[in-house]
């Protein structure tokens, strides 16, 4: 399925329900990086088949530079408590970032820290807010510009400077993406009561698109099948000081 772009562009991926969890079986308690699981598959075959940077967990947890960008890739199928090997790990790797050479960070993850989706039941939500819980006050304090993810099947950004519920309040811009073929709209109808939801797309399916022109400007959008655009905002890195 992806043979025809992973052969000329390096692929960096993340690891989702779908790649980690399972329903039944054992792998000796624990997944191929060694990390404590509850068996089953757990990112068996994503871990065999892609190559990640060697400074974290393999494919479940890694940073990487690219131009002005440093992106940070982190699983929601991990334990991310604030004792957990993977926390430890995201706020060195934040505490290590140069914002001379890298002004722009972007975190993604599988499942999102915010959304307005209710699906079929509470789940979500509740694990939106443990991600809050967890680790929204460190991209918070290390300035975390767009904090990127999916598991949703639709297309969600939020307000610019989001923390706790809050808009332009020093925080990053949220985007899900999930919007990669499977079906749409599953939990149409079904939006949670919330001030941050900036623009929500369940009708076209697409990818995002991060286009940065310089240390200062950064252009975000979501591009449907076809090439138009549905959705885009420009971040600045001054914004913070307004």
């Amino acid at each position: 399925m992806i043979q025809s772009y992973a052969s000329r562009v390096p692929v960096m991926v993340g690891v989702g329900n779908h790649e980690y969890d399972h329903t039944e079986g054992g792998g000796g308690g624990k997944d191929p990086s060694g990390v404590l699981s509850a068996g089953g598959e757990c990112g068996v075959p994503v871990s065999k088949r892609f190559a990640a940077p060697d400074n974290g967990n393999g494919v479940f947890w890694y940073s990487y530079d690219q131009a002005l960008v440093h992106t940070v890739m982190l699983s929601s199928e991990h334990n991310i408590t604030t004792e957990s090997q993977q926390y430890i790990w995201l706020e060195k790797d934040l505490l290590s970032v140069n914002r001379t050479i890298t002004p722009w960070v972007v975190v993604g993850m599988h499942r999102p820290v915010y959304n307005s989706e209710m699906q079929h039941d509470w789940l979500g939500p509740m694990v939106a807010a443990g991600l809050q819980n967890e680790v929204e006050d460190l991209l918070y304090t290390f300035q975390v510009d767009l904090v990127l993810s999916g598991h949703y099947h639709s297309y969600f950004r939020s307000c610019d400077g989001l923390y706790l519920n809050k808009c332009d309040n020093g925080g990053p811009t949220y985007a899900t993406v999930g919007t990669g073929g499977a079906p749409l709209g599953l939990a149409l109808g079904k939006i949670l009561p919330n001030e941050y939801t900036e623009f929500v797309d369940k009708e076209h399916w697409g990818v995002g698109r991060v286009s940065v022109f310089n240390e200062s400007a950064l252009q975000w959008e979501f591009v449907a099948v076809g090439g138009n655009v549905i959705d885009e905002v420009w971040l600045t890195r001054d914004r913070r000081q307004h």
